[in-house]
């Protein structure tokens, strides 16, 4: 058993963020694949997911969005989820986001499926306010 990820409610996960890889690309995150098939339901290459760091309030419909990889033994950042922690590409990783708790948030993808119209409007709207 891998200790993440870890679901908290249906299709939300808590980890940690491990590191970085280059084989990732910008828009990519990472995971033991391992790891995704016992521990979620999350599917490796077609789950899209928002990411969301324990002390960023940003809104749900801001967050960016990442298209989850499942990380095998012989993919270069795999040492850095062995326990199924969140690995970005190294565009996107920053120092100090390493051993944070970040929130997987699949909700959007297995509920409401390809809304990216209805997502695109509300993101116009806000910048409006």
């Amino acid at each position: 058993m891998y200790a993440y990820p870890l679901e908290v409610i249906s299709d939300m996960y808590v980890s940690k963020v491990g590191g970085y890889s280059p084989e990732l690309e910008e828009g990519e995150i990472g995971i033991n694949a391992n790891a995704l098939s016992m521990n979620t339901s999350l599917i490796a290459g077609e789950t899209v997911a928002r990411i969301r760091f324990f002390d960023e309030a940003y809104p749900f419909f801001l967050r960016k969005t990442y298209r989850i990889v499942g990380l095998e033994e012989h993919n270069e950042g795999y040492e850095f989820s062995e326990n199924g922690e969140v690995v970005f590409s190294e565009e996107e990783y920053r120092e100090e986001y390493a051993g944070r708790e970040v929130i997987i948030n699949a909700v959007e993808d297995f509920r409401i499926g390809d809304r990216t119209e209805i997502f695109r409007i509300i993101r116009e709207r806000m910048r409006l306010i």
